[in-house]
């Protein structure tokens, strides 16, 4: 038998190359080593909140007619069961959307592989995308795994600001490469990391010039609207989607998971019929469609109300922890601390006065010694900035941590907080 003398690398396609490891994953991976540590980093659901009462009520429903077992047992179709599209398609139309074609909706493995799928179909590398900044760091990835180059956007409390996005038009003309974009992704509830939630105004403002611009080209806006169903407080905006009523422009995402169930792995999307196919094909490559049983349980929940009676509890315990890490940053961290408040969401955005938050820095060293982590605002700039790049921000989750940790991981923070201020 031969040997093999030495050890070749296998010849990565680029993609493999352009995809490294999530920053949440090291964060993730730190929490499950070392069970001591506090985790305000990963952006999971509350456990306390997780309605199996539901779920087994749903469950027994729609196994008890054997012929129904046996075929939500069965493969499923691609873009997904007939009856969740539908129930899916009356629940936009209650928030707000007008004629919601199901034949226009892709179920996902999660809202991830909505936002994977489409920007395979639309990006090529060397292409444009303009994003939020800070934006969705693991939507992020995706860009970069398709070589796309991610120009950032400034944003204020109220997510990306009209004035800023026509400046970067501007530049993309003057580079000479309008031309290569191809996605405007914007997160229109609770955004992610910063939980801004835009106004009507505000909407409005960033879809007309989307529109105006498309005089210089097609392209795409993704409404990445993950966050939708965690309004905790304030006036309930309408999807910027509402602006396009004939559904000619704009991929509007969402999640299952956020304020049901992650477990179930259900995303959705709804698009133009041009892009359907395209989105459908990519996902069949992957997978041939997700969980038919999975999509049959939640199509139930829609149904009988009972998704809306989880959301609720999830509202309602989100409102408190936020209520409760809002609190202890006001008691043990310095005035000098920028907090914004969330309306809604899972997110509290903070920036600190003249202290570096980077990951791999003395204050990160420092609160991770005190067993605690958060995601370092770094990790959510984009490539290309406007203006000076941010070190002083992070973001802190209080959707899985319980009350009384918080208040103590935010107490362990603020001791180093006051020792570097």
């Amino acid at each position: 038998m031969s040997q093999l003398t030495s050890r070749q690398p296998f010849p990565w396609s680029r993609s493999a190359v352009r995809t490294t490891e999530s920053p949440i994953s090291w964060l993730m991976a730190k929490t499950v080593g070392d069970p001591e540590i506090l985790s305000l980093a990963a952006g999971f659901v509350d456990t306390d909140t997780l309605p199996q009462d539901l779920v087994k009520t749903a469950f027994e429903k729609v196994f008890a007619d054997a012929s129904n077992a046996r075929e939500i047992l069965q493969y499923g179709i691609t873009p997904g069961s007939r009856r969740l599209r539908q129930e899916l398609a009356k629940r936009l139309e209650r928030q707000g959307l007008t004629n919601v074609d199901p034949d226009c909706i892709v179920i996902s493995n999660g809202g991830q592989q909505s936002l994977y799928t489409v920007t395979n179909v639309m990006v090529d590398p060397g292409d444009i995308v303009l994003v939020e900044d800070p934006t969705y760091f693991v939507y992020m990835d995706v860009l970069r795994s398709a070589g796309a180059r991610v120009i950032g956007v400034k944003t204020d409390s109220e997510g990306m600001m009209p004035d800023a996005l026509e400046e970067r038009f501007a530049e993309l003309r003057a580079e000479g490469v309008r031309d290569r974009l191809k996605i405007l992704y914007v997160m229109s509830y609770f955004t992610n990391p910063k939980g801004c939630n835009p106004s009507t105004e505000r909407r409005k403002a960033l879809f007309d010039i989307y529109q105006r611009e498309l005089a210089d080209g097609q392209y795409l806006m993704i409404e990445d609207a993950s966050y939708r169903d965690l309004c905790l407080e304030g006036p309930d905006e309408p999807f910027i989607k509402a602006h396009d009523p004939s559904n000619e422009h704009i991929f509007l995402s969402g999640t299952f998971s956020k304020a049901f169930a992650p477990g179930f792995r259900l995303g959705w999307s709804y698009m133009p019929r041009e892009l359907h196919d395209a989105v459908a094909r990519q996902k069949g490559n992957q997978d041939f469609g997700s969980s038919n049983m999975n999509q049959a349980i939640v199509a139930e929940l829609l149904a009988s109300g009972a998704f809306e009676i989880a959301a609720g509890r999830f509202r309602d315990r989100y409102r408190a922890k936020r209520d409760v890490m809002l609190a202890a940053l006001k008691e043990f961290w310095p005035s000098s601390a920028h907090v914004l408040k969330p309306m809604g969401g899972l997110y509290v955005w903070t920036e600190l006065e003249g202290i570096n938050t980077d990951p791999g820095s003395e204050f990160f060293n420092r609160v991770l010694e005190k067993k605690v982590l958060y995601v370092p605002g770094r990790y959510c700039l984009c490539d290309e900035t406007q203006g000076p790049r941010l070190t002083n921000g992070m973001r802190l989750c209080y959707g899985v941590i319980r009350p009384e940790p918080m208040r103590e991981a935010v107490r362990r923070m603020g001791e180093v907080v006051a020792a570097m201020s």
